[in-house]
């Protein structure tokens, strides 16, 4: 270990987890979050991190028509266990049912526990359109369920292992796979993908943390899959608008069957809901102008 460090701090006032999964994919280092923004601290000259953290922004702008601006600060400091500092600042959240947490933490009785290591990928669940995601993957569960009940004219047996016992699954976009994670917890067939190399081999590390086997985890998005047009129950896509706008989502969901879609900022609301206006909406929920929608193919 070398006796100093260097530390990047960087504040954002747009697009700030996404500045924070690049800044993760450029330096596989532990990162701290902090108000507005993130610390990078490596051993490594932090010149090229800035420089290609500055080109990403300069692509989110285009790609959301939205400006970006950034803050960094840099210093060199004496070296000091500041891992176990970052793991401090690191705390569990609960989203309904869920308790998300580290694995350095202990897991909670009655919950569904889920282990995410933030500082190893994307999506730990503190971000708006990640927790939206968990909240309207609940509500579907709980309407499962009353359509079972109905049929079946029984009591509910609450069994949340089984909550989605029977339906097909496709999470587009997976990142850290904590929502391909939590719905093969309850019961569910779950195929997973991403585009990033990272964010697959982070799925398939959360995998065997939860001691959970996917059912399909894949390279690639859904021109990959042919085959499987109208076949899922769900569909759940965390991913950029314009991400969400050009993929055919909608062939491959099943009649009946819903789109959950996330980080979508609320400006741009109109323009998702106008690539599926043959879906019936469901729900839309916005958190701190981050919207998430829940859609249902009408067939």
């Amino acid at each position: 270990m070398e006796s100093y460090y260097n530390c990047l701090s960087v504040k954002a006032d747009n697009f700030l987890w996404l500045l924070q999964d690049k800044a993760l994919e450029i330096t596989g280092e532990a990162i701290e979050e902090i108000e507005q923004g993130f610390i990078v601290r490596t051993e490594a000259d932090i010149k090229p991190i800035k420089l290609q953290l500055i080109a990403y922004a300069k692509e989110l702008e285009t790609i959301m028509s939205d400006s970006i601006n950034l803050e960094f600060s840099e210093e060199t400091l004496k070296n000091q266990d500041w891992i176990a500092s970052y793991r401090k600042s690191i705390t569990p959240i609960e989203c309904g049912k869920y308790y998300i947490h580290p694995s350095w933490f202990e897991g909670k009785k009655n919950k569904i526990n889920v282990i995410i290591d933030p500082a190893l990928a994307f999506g730990s669940g503190h971000h708006e359109s990640t927790f939206g995601c968990l909240e309207a993957l609940e509500n579907l569960e709980h309407t499962f369920q009353e359509i079972e009940l109905r049929n079946k004219e029984k009591e509910n047996s609450k069994n949340w292992s089984n909550a989605l016992k029977d339906k097909t699954i496709l999470d587009v976009g997976c990142g850290s796979g904590i929502l391909s994670i939590c719905a093969k917890k309850n019961g569910a067939k779950v195929w997973a993908c991403d585009t990033d190399e990272l964010a697959i081999e982070a799925t398939k590390d959360n995998m065997v943390k939860n001691n959970v086997l996917l059912d399909k985890v894949f390279l690639g998005s859904l021109h990959t899959i042919p085959t499987q047009k109208g076949k899922f129950d769900i569909i759940l896509a965390n991913i950029l608008t314009d991400v969400i706008v050009a993929l055919p989502l909608e062939s491959y969901v099943k009649q009946k069957g819903y789109l959950i879609l996330s980080g979508i900022l609320e400006q741009y609301i109109p323009k998702v809901l106008n690539k599926f206006k043959n879906f019936k909406i469901v729900s839309q929920k916005i958190n701190n102008e981050w919207a998430t929608l829940v859609l249902q193919n009408k067939g």
